[in-house]
């Protein structure tokens, strides 16, 4: 029997995950066969007509079954996700680095360089959840003037957290705290960032699978209206941030309008920002404690 090309397993694996529902079956049969050809998807079609070996056509068949009878994630299926131009590994312990997500690393680069108040002494960026590290590990690559933490409550997410630290050459500007929210820091804090849990309970059994049934429980769930860890962000943010200090959270769409009323009701924040990612949804709150 004549050996599949390249050309051929693509298209024909585009055609069964188009079957299943999946939203992205060409690019996502020609990440997977990529990552068993070692190789990036411009090679692909370079080697177009090449045959591949019936290894690689049995490993190649394996990911397409995970992609599209079981729904996993095509990152979780390779491992890696790419965040901000560097590679992060995913584990099934930490949330998939979604692209959304940059706007949040980007707005807060923004803030320490344009606020006053961070650029006394090395001031401390602090975030809450951090998962695969892919937010704080970003920010300390590409602004060494502050001191960095983030917790995470799951052991395993601040491993893998650690380990990209480690390989993006900034672990000795990270310290990671295994805990809920703050894991009992007391000190002051220059920005406060964190993508919290914000799914409200009841809709989770309602999620597309790949969210639902691959991404750990504790990075979605957060609690009866999705804002449990947010009220508890505002106390926190209230007793640490300094004074010209900044919360910059990412939130569940038009969540940042609560979050808004939340940070006002204090009387703490001078500036209050709502912001759109690059879909044009509400979903981004700053603010800068007075």
């Amino acid at each position: 029997m004549a050996l599949l090309s390249v050309g051929e397993l693509v298209l024909k694996s585009a055609e069964y995950l188009q079957k299943k529902g999946v939203d992205s079956p060409r690019l996502d049969a020609e990440l997977l066969l990529a990552k068993i050809m070692g190789c990036d998807r411009l090679r692909l079609y370079l080697d177009w007509k090449k045959p591949l070996t019936e290894l690689e056509v049995a490993a190649y068949r394996d990911f397409i079954r995970r992609r599209g009878q079981d729904r996993e994630p095509v990152a979780r299926i390779v491992g890696s996700k790419s965040f901000y131009g560097r590679d992060f590994e995913v584990t099934r312990d930490s949330f998939v680095p979604r692209p959304e997500t940059e706007t949040l690393v980007e707005k807060v680069l923004d803030i320490l360089k344009t606020e006053p108040a961070l650029h006394k002494g090395r001031q401390v960026i602090f975030e809450i959840g951090t998962g695969t590290g892919c937010i704080i590990v970003s920010l300390a690559a590409e602004s060494d003037s502050h001191r960095y933490l983030a917790t995470d409550i799951l052991p395993g997410a601040l491993a893998v957290a650690k380990r990209n630290a480690r390989k993006h050459g900034v672990e000795q500007r990270i310290e990671f705290r295994q805990g809920r929210l703050l894991a009992d820091y007391e000190g002051t804090i220059g920005v406060l960032v964190s993508n919290p849990p914000y799914i409200e309970s009841p809709v989770i059994p309602t999620l597309d699978p790949e969210v639902k049934n691959f991404d750990p429980m504790e990075a979605l769930d957060g609690g009866l209206d999705g804002l449990d860890v947010l009220r508890s962000i505002v106390e926190l943010s209230v007793r640490h941030l300094q004074t010209g200090g900044w919360v910059a959270l990412e939130l569940g769409e038009d969540q940042p309008k609560a979050a808004a009323a939340l940070f006002k009701a204090t009387g703490c924040f001078s500036e209050i920002r709502q912001e759109r990612d690059l879909a044009g949804l509400l979903r981004f709150l700053f603010a800068r404690k007075s």
